[in-house]
């Protein structure tokens, strides 16, 4: 019997949708990739063209990870085994995901 995982992968390569996959299970795993106490500070949106983006608690925060860009950007394209990310950029915003539903 044959993986689930493979055969996924081979569908979604095949319908070319495998690079927005890789896109997002990065913005999924950025806090297991990026340590807890970034994770605390800082959050990933999403992946548009190469570029991270990720919300930042504060200017502060945000002048730190700037400094700490390359070695994230190595991170996460070795864990998803090519070159996917070409950039972070980091903006202040809320750390919480935001609803797109109405209430």
């Amino acid at each position: 019997m044959k993986e689930i995982g493979p055969i996924i992968e081979q569908l979604l390569r095949r319908n070319k949708l495998w690079r927005g996959y890789q896109q997002y299970q990065l913005v999924q795993r950025w806090p297991e990739l990026v340590g807890r106490s970034i994770a605390e500070v800082s959050r990933a949106e999403k992946v548009v063209g190469g570029i991270m983006h990720v919300c930042v608690k504060d200017s502060v925060w945000s002048y730190h990870l700037s400094l700490m860009k390359p070695r994230f950007i190595a991170k996460l394209n070795r864990s998803a085994g090519n070159t996917i990310i070409k950039d972070i950029y980091f903006k202040i915003g809320p750390l919480e995901k935001e609803d797109n539903h109405d209430a």
